[in-house]
């Protein structure tokens, strides 16, 4: 056979093969996807609408977490040898979020957290979890329970509709929040996940009403069957890995308070009992009642956290309009000093 042809027949050959690969590559990616197909889609990404991503600096954050202790998890998991995740220190979970300053948990690593005053079970989200992601798609997850007591810990149930045929490298963007649920690190930093209470009610020795600790947990991201871990419908954890470096695993910034045992119970229950909030059918009329002879402080936050209206009321009868707003679920906040409490509504049209 000449030379030339016999080279022209093993690059065809070359070629075949590559384009085999690609095609089996291309097949293996589909039938990871197959089995989530159809499956609820969740809050997107910070900055899209229908995200439940909380702001950093929002003021529906009314305290953050003022200790912090870490059990570090390897730097990779398939290789013990390479040490642990060594970045920032428990110091640096405590506090304001702020994206620079974190504590790396490693593979399977996990932080204890605990609060000035208990986190209450009320309307809407509870609290809120800060990592320091660098881009959308890059998401360094973990799960996240929590205690009244510090010894009994219940996880939130968490769902994953990523693909888990195809690993996601270590530095790979294209993970998607909208298939994300109860998982800390779907948003970008500076924009913390949100949690309530309320999904765990009713669970034995877990009083909703007085959570002293949260736990975060690294989710090992790996795909290979002795290194995964799950998510409540058995479906793998698929996220950036492996990562064998001192940053490894879920980079924990910030736990932030969104309800809490206030100072004064009794200072509230009196507030509450004063005052009353009116929005008859969701309509675009909010009327509040002040009972309490004073001037009251009301604001208004959207479902992300957001301030939309900040108002001064006077005693007796008060109506807001809330025809600027759009459809959707709100918090109206009224407050009399350190007393306050606060109320969903929803904005139907």
């Amino acid at each position: 056979m000449p030379r030339d042809t016999g080279q022209l027949l093993k690059n065809n050959l070359i070629f075949l093969s590559k384009s085999i690969i690609l095609k089996m590559k291309q097949l293996l990616l589909i039938m990871g996807f197959l089995p989530l197909m159809g499956k609820a889609q969740f809050h997107p990404a910070a900055g899209v609408a229908g995200t439940s991503a909380i702001k950093k600096d929002s003021s529906i954050i009314v305290n953050w977490a003022v200790s912090c202790k870490v059990v570090r998890g390897p730097q990779d998991i398939s290789n013990p040898g390479a040490g642990y995740a060594n970045v920032g220190d428990s110091s640096k979970a405590t506090g304001a979020a702020d994206v620079s300053s974190v504590v790396s948990l490693g593979d399977g690593g996990s932080a204890t957290l605990t609060f000035q005053t208990p986190i209450k079970n009320l309307a809407g989200f509870d609290f809120c979890v800060f990592e320091n992601s660098f881009d959308p798609g890059f998401l360094e997850l973990a799960f996240v329970e929590v205690s009244s007591d510090g010894i009994n810990f219940t996880r939130f149930p968490a769902t994953s509709n990523l693909q888990f045929t195809v690993q996601i490298g270590p530095f790979d963007t294209s993970s998607d929040p909208s298939k994300l649920n109860n998982l800390a690190g779907k948003y970008i930093g500076g924009y913390g996940v949100p949690f309530d209470l309320q999904e765990l009610n009713g669970v034995a020795g877990l009083n909703i009403n007085a959570i002293t600790h949260v736990k975060i947990i690294d989710a090992v991201g790996c795909i290979q069957n002795q290194y995964a871990t799950y998510d409540k419908n058995n479906n793998k954890i698929n996220d950036p890995w492996a990562t064998p470096y001192g940053s490894s695993g879920f980079d924990l910034d910030a736990v932030g308070v969104i309800n809490q045992i206030p100072v004064s119970v009794m200072e509230q229950t009196a507030l509450t009992n004063l005052v009353s909030i009116i929005n008859t059918g969701g309509s675009d009329e909010l009327i509040v009642n002040n009972f309490s002879g004073d001037n009251l402080h009301v604001k208004i936050y959207n479902a992300s956290g957001q301030e939309i209206t900040d108002e001064i009321i006077e005693k007796g009868f008060n109506t807001l309009s809330l025809h600027p707003f759009c459809a959707g679920i709100y918090f109206v906040k009224i407050s009399s000093g350190s007393s306050f409490f606060t109320k969903k509504i929803v904005k139907i049209n």
